[in-house]
């Protein structure tokens, strides 16, 4: 007996047998292209990743973020730019799908949440912004735009020139350029296997120094640059990156699939820097919370590491798709610092004050 292929019948009655089966064919490109993607290892530069639109397939994902730290100052700068393939909601914004969205022409548009510390909190954007890139050998560019205000990226690696304005107003400019013995960039696939090969994730970071002026005041420190490309469902997760005055840097990123209680984590960075060379953590990293919102402390212990930090500042998401998934950022200093490694001990006399972020996700996004 000969068998008919069905076709959903609320799609047939949407765009037709025909009409289905193209964009069945334009999907299966999309898919195929990213897995192409992520199976990738070479660039022919980390620009090629950072500025770049994705042509998003389902579960697909892409955004950006920008941080500024400059210990031991507790001044700070972020900038977050997302998008989805399918419609979501982030705060107070929302945002179509990747092929209902409207932005200005030879642009997209992004969920952008931009916001400082420097003395007292600051929100520049908590919107949607349209988001324009051009990428060429001799100078690339990203440039997000909301109704009041701005924030523009020029350069090629390794340098960047960022602006981030309110009107004609300029709040924060810096010059980021590639540090003189520390890791540069790096681009990561993650979760990239044969039993999914259609879900997976690539990003790139830059580890930049950088001098600027915030508020119109001279501002040097740390900057980290990232770009995620991402098909998949975000799950929760907790990240710390912590700077020192003298330079050193604490890194740690855990993913948490089943929740903050269960104990299955996804292990990710997790390295002291310091002087140019870079050491993994060893030994099992637990990072445990106390209290809530602006008093939140936070520990992180691991074999002859103590990390304790304070909240100074906070600054939440909530994103609304399918489900809701709630991203914190949390602006920390370090209260107290121990490490051995091998017959070398580090303290807070010996590095400096230290400042930086503590993100916490929660509940799923798919």
């Amino acid at each position: 007996m000969r068998m008919k292929t069905r076709v959903p019948s609320e799609l047939s009655r949407m765009i037709g047998v025909q009409g289905w089966k193209e964009k069945y064919a334009h999907l299966r490109r999309r898919f195929d292209r990213f897995s192409a993607l992520f199976r990738s290892s070479g660039y022919s530069s980390p620009d090629e990743l950072f500025f770049s639109i994705e042509d998003l397939p389902p579960l697909g994902k892409e955004y950006w973020f920008l941080h500024f730290c400059a210990p031991p100052d507790e001044s700070q700068v972020i900038l977050t730019l997302g998008r989805s393939a399918d419609a979501f909601e982030v705060n107070s914004s929302s945002l179509k799908g990747v092929e209902k969205s409207k932005p200005a022409e030879g642009s997209i548009r992004c969920a952008a949440v931009g916001w400082l510390h420097s003395g007292s909190k600051k929100v520049l954007m908590d919107t949607h912004a349209d988001v324009r890139i051009e990428r060429s050998s001799f100078k690339s560019s990203l440039e997000a735009k909301s109704k009041n205000s701005r924030v523009e990226i020029h350069g090629v690696y390794p340098n960047f020139n960022v602006h981030f304005s309110q009107g004609k107003r300029e709040i924060f400019r810096a010059r980021a350029f590639a540090p003189k013995n520390d890791l540069p960039y790096e681009i990561i696939h993650i979760l990239n296997n044969p039993l999914v090969p259609k879900l997976s994730t690539v990003l790139v970071n830059y580890y930049f120094d950088f001098k600027g002026a915030l508020h119109g005041k001279p501002i040097s420190g740390k900057a980290y640059l990232q770009k995620v490309i991402a098909v998949m469902p975000l799950a929760p997760w907790n990240w710390v990156r912590i700077n020192f005055a003298s330079g050193a840097v604490i890194d740690f990123f855990t993913g948490k699939p089943l929740g903050h209680k269960s104990e299955v984590r996804f292990a990710g960075n997790a390295y002291f820097e310091h002087k140019g060379r870079r050491v993994k953590l060893a030994g099992k990293l637990v990072l445990t919370r106390f209290m809530d919102g602006e008093s939140t402390a936070w520990v992180l212990t691991g074999k002859n590491l103590l990390l304790s930090m304070r909240t100074y500042s906070l600054q939440p998401f909530v994103m609304k798709q399918r489900t809701t998934f709630r991203y914190d950022e949390y602006l920390v200093r370090v209260t107290d610092f121990a490490y051995r490694e091998g017959k070398n001990e580090h303290s807070l006399s010996s590095l400096g004050a230290g400042v930086g972020i503590v993100e916490e996700a929660s509940g799923y996004l798919i």
